[in-house]
């Protein structure tokens, strides 16, 4: 990954996680509120995603991850399955309306990385550096917090 698409990245997250703490429970798309749309996000990326898979991931609590789900097995956007190999396991996979959803946030997010990458241009790589520097501080301060 270079240096601007780092820097991308890493505004991302904390615009993502402000949001969630912000909009966590507003409708975004098709009935499907911010934290519902990321733990999507999460299931259509994670090969056999679990709760504990997503939780990792989002860094929420299985607890969360376990309520959204549910949420989102009740709209028929997700189903849960068990591998042969693991019954006690619960894994998700998006259903077809799921996928959809899945799809357009993709190409939302595809959006949103052009046109920060664009404002990224008239920057030095060392400028880069230091923002990119800056916006892992925060992101790393973020996490400490949560774990405090």
């Amino acid at each position: 990954m270079n240096q601007a698409t780092e820097i991308i990245h890493s505004l991302t997250t904390i615009q993502e996680r402000s949001a969630m703490l912000r909009h966590g429970g507003e409708v975004i798309i098709d009935g499907v509120n911010l934290a519902e749309m990321h733990c999507i996000d999460q299931i259509g990326t994670i090969s056999h995603a679990n709760v504990t898979r997503v939780a990792n991931e989002m860094q929420m609590t299985r607890g969360a991850i376990s309520k959204i789900s549910k949420k989102l097995l009740h709209k028929g956007l997700i189903e849960s399955y068990q591998r042969p190999e693991n019954n006690k396991e619960i894994y998700f996979r998006l259903t077809e309306n799921g996928q959809q959803i899945y799809d357009e946030h993709k190409k939302c997010h595809a959006k949103a990385i052009q046109e920060k990458l664009s404002l990224l241009e008239p920057y030095s790589e060392y400028e880069q550096s230091i923002i990119l520097h800056f916006l892992n501080d925060i992101n790393h301060l973020h996490i400490s917090k949560q774990e405090e």
